[in-house]
């Protein structure tokens, strides 16, 4: 069973961040472990949440972990506040990320989230320096890379930008939100030496919650499970269009995911081919 530790905040209420992440890579197979930078009342979608950063417990924990032997075969980034939680999060990857997905959640429609300072994206810079694979949406990749944000890239743009992301030192890099021609939406995929890929799907025109930390959950755990770039970043996006369908409509709390859970789910093989079952054992509780 892979282990994967992925390293955001938790919002009490809404679907996103943690409360997403954990759920999806455990229905993919995963051992999820996390590490939270922060307790929210609920996400920032709600007007003022009480806010209760983490920051100085990181190196802590990580500290303990590090004096138990436990490892991680993946490590993945989301949210961060802030500078000082970007540099925390340095040291916990440089411990522990054998391989690093990271989200440089920082900003959307050509501009940085409210609340974060000019220096966020240099520290978002030197943390993706130490990513392998990187999910960036347009306007992430335009700030990290110093090109102009497009709203409606076309591939020429895309592959720019694909290109310079790449120079960070990423395996592949998946830039999401990309808006194409009659009202779709998809994501690039570029890799060394193979160009951008892209893939498309129908747009539906409202504005959901959560659906990035979503894309980069599944994302993960089809990576860790053997999926090319490209293979894990349609999964993804497939599951989202799948959640946002299931969906009625928007709403603060984040689309139905949780209705979905169970198309993530592939047995387990066994060396033989055959599918493993649960067993369990009288008498062997935990705690």
């Amino acid at each position: 069973m892979k282990k994967v530790l992925t390293i955001q905040d938790l919002s009490c209420v809404g679907c996103c961040s943690l409360t997403v992440a954990l759920p999806v890579l455990s229905a993919m197979g995963c051992r999820c472990s996390v590490l939270p930078t922060g307790v929210l009342s609920t996400h920032t979608g709600f007007p003022t949440p009480h806010r209760h950063p983490l920051t100085g417990d990181i190196a802590p924990i990580a500290a303990h972990w590090k004096s138990q032997g436990v490892t991680f075969d993946a490590v993945q980034v989301g949210y961060l506040a802030d500078v000082a939680q970007a540099e925390a999060v340095e040291g916990v990857i440089r411990d522990f990320g054998k391989t690093v997905i990271i989200d440089p959640a920082m900003g959307d429609g050509g501009r940085l989230y409210s609340g974060l300072t000019p220096e966020h994206p240099e520290a978002m810079k030197r943390l993706c320096r130490l990513g392998d694979f990187l999910l960036p949406n347009v306007t992430e990749a335009a700030i990290l890379t110093g090109m102009p944000f497009e709203a409606n890239p076309k591939r020429a743009y895309l592959e720019a930008l694909g290109e310079k992301m790449l120079r960070f030192g990423a395996k592949g890099v998946v830039i999401t939100g990309v808006t194409g021609k009659n009202g779709t939406i998809g994501f690039a995929a570029a890799e060394k030496d193979l160009g951008i890929q892209t893939y498309q799907v129908s747009c539906i025109p409202r504005q959901f919650h959560g659906t990035g930390d979503l894309f980069a959950a599944v994302f993960t755990g089809a990576l860790v499970q053997g999926a090319t770039l490209m293979a894990a970043a349609e999964k993804a996006a497939g599951f989202v269009e799948k959640c946002i369908a299931a969906t009625r409509e928007p709403t603060p709390y984040g689309v139905n995911f949780e209705s979905q859970l169970p198309t993530l789910y592939e047995p387990q093989k066994a060396p033989s081919g055959r599918e493993l079952s649960p067993q369990v054992t009288e008498g062997a509780s935990g705690r």
